[in-house]
């Protein structure tokens, strides 16, 4: 994480600040997820809702023992681990609402998930299983955890009447995103910013309002982006470049105007608030949102770009052979439920598929509008497929 210097005062009101976006309020209490949720029974009476199917020995059944014996087996294991995004807030506010809710500690792992999926690989080669649940973008789980047979199915775990209510979704049911629709559920979606330009360093008219103003050689040295080489916000920006404007255009772009990259998404905010570069492409406004009121950020617009739905941290996966499966159980149906995600979701920044949560902690812009017509990069084929594809050529760019 780079050091902050001192940055001018012109105020951006179009951003929140990073402390009402981020503020989590931890629930109090600790058996009162609703007395409803405590009498479920039977995770085959909604029309959403699977076959049920056997519990690996150990876990708690999902059938007529019910919520109330799930929440008792999890107590019994004490614990779960789970991975997520780095915020700061996740590490300390999700633990807390969780063992508020359910007296379960929660170890909470954040960081980077290829790095997360280097560790699975040697720990289960050894015979070791540490992890629980994941929270994560797409990439690593589509590419890594589904084709290692790392998953047991989410789909068959949800047994909170909430959570599988198809009325509590614009789409129907909750969202599954493999081919199997069992194992990766997705619980966010966003508009997701091409990134952000800092209007102090460029004037109205040096900032591209289409994908042909990027070759502007005024911009040259000027533009820094989050390493498109690798999954992240500079990927999605750089994919999607790479499909609607083809290849040349794409490397013409960030070999002649010189982007400069990092893998640090902290880095990429403060490179655009300090002005050491006007136009941030892949930052985001997790980070960004720290210099509203103190620095002039504006999301960066290109009229002739389709606009991208995505949904940060938002993919839940459930590891097999988990250490505490029960307490893993209870975490997908709680993360997936209103409270849940209500909480999560201030902190990842993102607004939820529910249909019954309001994200007002969001910039109303970045919240999709039912019928839009978006360009959809948590979508399996075009992230197992295209967009690896375009990763491997920008990384030739660079000669990696």
């Amino acid at each position: 994480m780079s050091d902050r210097a001192d940055v001018p005062p012109p105020i951006n009101r179009s951003l929140h600040s990073r402390r009402a976006m981020l503020r989590l309020a931890v629930a109090a209490g600790a058996g009162t997820l609703g007395l409803a949720l405590i009498s479920c029974t039977d995770s085959s009476s909604g029309p959403s809702a699977t076959a049920p199917t056997a519990a690996p020995a150990g876990v708690a059944p999902a059938g007529a023992a019910g919520w109330d014996a799930l929440v008792a087996a999890a107590q019994k294991e004490g614990k779960v681990v789970v991975s997520g995004p780095p915020a700061p807030e996740a590490r300390t506010k999700l633990p807390e609402a969780f063992k508020a809710r359910f007296g379960v500690d929660m170890e909470y792992l954040g960081g980077n998930t290829s790095q997360l999926a280097s560790r699975l690989e040697s720990e289960r080669a050894a015979g070791q299983y540490t992890i629980d649940v994941s929270m994560s973008g797409p990439d690593t789980a589509y590419a890594t955890f589904i084709p290692n047979k790392w998953l047991d199915p989410i789909k068959s775990a949800l047994i909170l009447p909430e959570v599988t209510d198809p009325s509590a979704y614009a789409k129907g049911a909750p969202w599954f995103r493999d081919p199997s629709g069992e194992l990766t559920m997705q619980i966010f979606e966003s508009i997701s910013p091409i990134g952000y330009v800092n209007t102090s360093v460029l004037q109205p008219s040096e900032i591209p309002t289409t994908t042909e103003g990027l070759q502007d050689p005024k911009l040259k040295g000027k533009i820094a982006s989050y390493d498109p080489s690798v999954n992240g916000g500079g990927l999605i920006f750089g994919s999607v470049l790479y499909v609607t404007r083809g290849q040349e255009f794409a490397t013409k772009f960030y070999q002649d105007q010189e982007v400069a990259y990092t893998r640090d998404y902290q880095q990429i905010a403060d490179w655009v608030a300090h002005g050491s570069y006007g136009i941030g492409i892949g930052a985001t406004p997790l980070y960004v949102a720290q210099y509203a009121g103190a620095v002039p950020l504006e999301m960066f617009k290109l009229s002739d770009f389709k606009t991208i739905v995505s949904g940060g941290f938002s993919i839940i996966s459930m590891f097999n052979q988990a250490p505490h499966p029960n307490a893993a159980r209870l975490y997908v149906n709680w993360i997936a439920s209103k409270e849940g995600v209500a909480a999560y979701g201030k902190i990842d920044a993102n607004a939820p598929v529910r249909t019954d949560v309001e994200p007002t902690w969001m910039d109303p812009e970045l919240v999709p509008k039912p019928g839009g017509d978006y360009f959809d990069v948590y979508d399996y084929t075009y992230v197992t497929e295209t967009r690896q594809k375009v990763a491997k050529i920008y990384a030739s760019l660079k000669g990696t």
